[in-house]
């Protein structure tokens, strides 16, 4: 046994005996922990903006914005600073049933809006 293999299972060890881990873990933490678990349903209005009134907040749980869309189509992230203008991304191609960023490296707190291609869209956001 490797001595990087002997390390991950005192640490594994560790975590199981501080309550951390179950013994009936079998998926990577990364996926324990990634930002999909706190993803919300996205039904935008007639113009595909979402949410359809207000606003949505960057939280700790993503770095990005990522959308999953149930069909292929475009999507643009628009922030709204607390002093100036209104402004937007290039549109982002979204793939059917596959999770894109629609932003990067967002810093939390920021406030957005999308902006759904086809006008109906319909999916998941995790920020």
């Amino acid at each position: 046994m490797s001595i990087r293999s002997r390390a991950a299972r005192v640490l594994a060890a560790a975590a199981l005996a501080a309550g951390g881990l179950t013994a009936a873990t079998s998926t990577p933490a990364t996926a324990a922990t990634s930002c999909y678990g706190s993803a919300k349903s996205i039904t935008t209005d007639s113009n595909g903006r979402w949410p359809v009134s207000g606003y949505a907040y960057a939280t700790s749980y993503c770095n990005d914005i990522n959308v999953k869309s149930i069909k292929q189509d475009s999507v643009r992230t628009c922030f709204v600073p607390t002093s100036g203008n209104v402004w937007c991304n290039a549109d982002r191609t979204l793939y059917a049933n596959t999770w894109g960023v629609a932003a990067t490296d967002v810093k939390d707190g920021t406030k957005f809006y999308l902006i759904i291609g086809s006008g109906n869209g319909e999916g998941l956001v995790a920020y």
